[in-house]
């Protein structure tokens, strides 16, 4: 009996439980709390895009005239509009006039402007935003967000696409290299 003893005072010894249910439960506490950082981050990225995206159609639709090498100063200048976030090779900017023509005022692309990849849209999401003759800015975004703890996991990136359309204010029309409209032909800035 005096054999077991030892046994019994080991299995009786509370030191050390607080230590192993810590070992137990830092694994989920862990991982709980990267989500919540992870989606803070997504949640951020999301924020400054749209923000981005409404600068960008209200700077257009100030102007009554604008150029391709303004457009491209707008696109250099996300790189200080989007900070914290690094958006120097993450984002796409697709700049459209959308004209209203003929008495039905059907939307039309009447220029369109891209940097990086087009950001893909629906010309008819336009319809009913101008009568006949008028026209409507539409921007859109796509920001590649990769963040470090999704590269951990061996995550990849995810796409924030977002747009914004702007009423000209000044003129009817804002008007891109001189032209009102180019057919529409999607042409890519700095190339």
């Amino acid at each position: 009996m005096r054999r077991f003893l030892p046994f019994r005072r080991l299995a009786s010894d509370r030191r050390g439980i607080a230590a192993a249910e810590f070992a137990l439960i830092a694994p989920a506490l862990i991982f709980l709390v990267m989500g919540v950082l992870e989606m803070s981050f997504r949640f951020r990225a999301a924020e400054e895009a749209t923000r981005y995206v409404h600068q960008v159609a209200d700077l257009v639709s100030r102007e009554t005239a604008l150029t391709t090498s303004s457009l491209e100063t707008i696109y250099d200048a996300s790189i200080h509009m989007m900070k914290p976030l690094n958006a120097t090779e993450n984002l796409d900017l697709d700049v459209s006039s959308v004209g209203f023509i003929g008495e039905d005022a059907d939307p039309t692309i009447l220029w369109r402007r891209v940097a990086g990849v087009s950001v893909p849209f629906d010309v008819e999401e336009a319809e009913g935003m101008g009568a006949q003759d008028e026209t409507v800015i539409r921007v859109g975004v796509r920001y590649n967000y990769q963040s470090v703890l999704s590269e951990l996991f061996g995550g990849g990136f995810m796409a924030i696409e977002k747009s914004a359309y702007a009423r000209p204010r000044i003129e009817r029309k804002v008007r891109l290299d001189g032209v009102a409209g180019d057919g529409g032909v999607i042409a890519y800035l700095g190339g």
